[in-house]
């Protein structure tokens, strides 16, 4: 009896023990999954800067700081200030990140969701309201917002400069186009010009973030024609037609002509960039057979087209008018300045490389011409001797140093 005795005591302590190990788990178990719940919520905010440091530094810096970092006006930063050490970046960080209102925390999850989703002003969409497909998931999107209300601005600041190798600025503007080729004369190397031909047709596609425009069009089949691969986007992109070999890479900024020449059929370009593709960033080319192109590749082709050669149009004679190009950005012209000759007929070509709308204005000549991203416009231009200011007329664009000065000498 006595071991029995022992063995049931000995039980009987063991259960007493587990019980209160037991007692002492349960008691510390929202402790537990408050720290689980913490290291969740850390792995999440850290996915979130990588996802802003891909995504909004262009915009909003490095830090957060938006356009209101000392000495940024002009150089293209756009985004309202959402942290850094600023006088409205750290009245941004205490908007953001004040949970003592939760109320009021609340609503700025809700917003600052729906911008990321649907874009905001010049902020472009990058959620469910974007163009051509969603850059940035669900889980993308609540990360993001997560970070900016939490992130340590000092260390997203660390992270983009040890990630970029410097400081990060806005992506640096092309060298300035040289002036559009005067019709039926073409560049020496331009494909299927003859050295008494035309230059082929030119197609323009633009790559946005994260779209074609356009995402359909049509050319000549068997024909030389030249594709324009303009990239207004912020990040890189890629245009690939498989079928024809095609592989161009495009900086942002970057402009690129690829001449083609396509048998009859439809052709599907893409941008291989991992994930724009899966993303909605695709298009189909036709190669028309019904479809004439409009410059021919000879001059005996222009006859037999019905077009008319440069001596019967009356152009023999004619000058070709200069071209000037002035490209925007956000927020800023390329060039700055500019002479043209006085009291001459000249073009300007007008292309729009930023994210958002903008607009070039010269009040002395009458001139306004509105600009949606991508787009291109040609505007001739006579002034007389003297200086002028070109500038954008979008509110806020003039202030934030988007002008210039164009001289006629």
């Amino acid at each position: 009896m006595g071991a029995v005795q022992k063995l049931a005591t000995a039980v009987i302590v063991g259960l007493v023990g587990l019980a209160t190990l037991l007692v002492v788990y349960l008691a510390d178990e929202p402790n537990r999954r408050a720290a689980e719940a913490h290291e969740q919520e850390e792995v999440a905010i850290e996915r979130g800067v990588q996802t802003y440091i891909q995504n909004c530094v262009v915009c909003h810096g490095p830090a957060g700081e938006g356009y209101s970092e000392p000495g940024a006006k002009g150089t293209g930063r756009i985004g309202m200030p959402l942290g850094g050490s600023t006088e409205l970046g750290l009245k941004a960080t205490e908007n953001n990140q004040n949970e003592e209102d939760p109320i009021h925390f609340a609503e700025r999850t809700a917003l600052i969701k729906k911008t990321l989703n649907n874009g905001r002003g010049l902020m472009p969409a990058f959620g469910t309201g974007a163009e051509g497909g969603e850059l940035l998931n669900a889980e993308q999107i609540d990360e993001l917002t997560l970070m900016i209300q939490h992130a340590d601005w000092d260390d997203v600041y660390n992270q983009t400069v040890a990630k970029d190798g410097g400081y990060p600025t806005f992506p640096p503007a092309p060298a300035p186009a040289a002036a559009a080729k005067p019709a039926n004369t073409p560049a020496p190397g331009d494909a299927g010009a003859s050295s008494e031909g035309a230059s082929a047709d030119t197609f323009v596609v633009t790559s946005q973030d994260i779209y074609f425009d356009p995402k359909e069009f049509s050319i000549p089949a068997d024909a030389d024609v030249m594709l324009s691969l303009v990239n207004a986007g912020a990040a890189p992109h890629n245009f690939s037609i498989d079928a024809l070999k095609i592989s161009q890479d495009q900086a942002p900024g970057e402009t690129h002509e690829v001449p083609v020449k396509a048998a009859a059929g439809d052709y599907e370009y893409y941008c291989n960039v991992p994930g724009h593709k899966e993303a909605g960033m695709v298009g189909k080319m036709t190669a028309d057979p019904n479809m004439k192109p409009t410059k021919a590749t000879d001059t005996g082709d222009a006859a037999a087209a019905g077009g008319a050669t440069p001596e019967a149009a009356g152009a023999g004679s004619a000058e070709v008018a200069d071209v000037f190009t002035i490209t925007s950005y956000d927020i800023y012209f390329e060039p700055k300045e500019l002479a043209i000759p006085a009291g001459k007929d000249v073009m300007f070509s007008l292309p729009n490389l930023g994210a958002a709308p903008h607009n070039f204005s010269i009040d002395a000549l009458k001139i306004s011409q509105d600009q949606a991203p991508g787009e291109t416009h040609e505007v001739a231009v006579n002034a007389p001797a003297g200086d002028y200011e070109y500038y954008c007329n979008v509110p806020g664009h003039k202030e934030a140093g988007m002008v210039g000065v164009l001289t006629a000498k």
